[in-house]
């Protein structure tokens, strides 16, 4: 989920905000390295197409929309936190991504000095962040999971710069796996009577977003994917969502159950 950027001008943006993470929420100078060069170190790995440095820096981005837009965070360490971590530990085999982050989250930011009240907000919000759920009362956690989600609502070139590079995170799966396992991703957040919780994704996403994963549904359904090459198909008006949707919602008994086939066997994420 992240534009494509140059390395070291991302990595730098990124240790700027973290270096103001770090001052609001009172880390040990001793261990702010540490911590800096677990960030850094997981979110470069050669398997990371999409989930890595940019992407961070792009939830960022909105998390300053929606400051902008008047919202005000109740914990603004707990929430730039659940963001450094939601995606340190990544294995697009595993089931269990963002457990394995949030106990990383404890590991290293407590002994830092991060308040224990701080921190255990993020990880609640971490784990939110698996299945992208509202977290009642914790409005902090709303935000998050949209800036988490915002990808789906970019322009839909960036959108499919985002697919491509997801896909190739899942490079251990075949076309045909890769596209019951994506199909059902996508049609389980267009089933969704509202995919982003604050009132700026609401306005600024939630169409576009929808727009954006109908299209890619048809053709992984259909057994391609979104590519550079297809994205010149898509239709890049919003209104196209409330089109998509209608037609997601009207498979069939047998297109479901082929959409579901050994679906539980790996976790696809956005």
């Amino acid at each position: 989920m992240s534009d494509v950027k140059e390395a070291e001008p991302v990595e730098a943006a990124c240790r700027h905000r973290f270096l103001q993470t770090c001052e609001n929420s009172g880390v040990l100078d001793q261990h702010r390295e540490t911590i800096w060069e677990a960030i850094v170190s997981h979110h470069s790995a050669s398997n990371r197409h999409y989930h890595n440095l940019a992407h961070l820096m792009s939830m960022f981005d909105f998390i300053k929309r929606v400051s902008k837009a008047g919202i005000s965070l109740v914990d603004p360490a707990a929430v730039d936190w659940a963001v450094w971590f939601h995606d340190i530990i990544y294995q697009p085999s595993s089931t269990s991504n963002e457990s394995d982050s949030a106990e990383l989250a404890g590991k290293l930011l407590l002994p830092a000095g991060v308040a224990a009240s701080t921190v255990q907000k993020a990880q609640r919000i971490i784990l939110a962040t698996a299945d992208h759920h509202h977290l009642e009362g914790d409005a902090d956690g709303d935000v998050v999971v949209d800036a988490d989600l915002s990808i789906l609502g970019a322009p839909l070139q960036r959108y499919s710069d985002y697919a491509v590079a997801v896909r190739k995170e899942h490079a251990h799966l075949s076309d045909t796996e890769w596209a019951q396992r994506r199909a059902r991703v996508l049609k389980g957040l267009l089933d969704r009577e509202q995919l982003f919780l604050t009132d700026v994704g609401k306005a600024t996403c939630e169409a576009a977003a929808r727009a954006n994963m109908g299209h890619e549904w048809r053709l992984v359904f259909g057994g391609s994917q979104l590519t550079a090459n297809t994205i010149d198909e898509a239709d890049t008006e919003c209104t196209e969502g409330e089109d998509a949707a209608a037609s997601v919602s009207s498979i069939g008994p047998e297109s479901a159950a082929e959409l579901a086939a050994a679906a539980d066997a790996v976790q696809c994420q956005c």
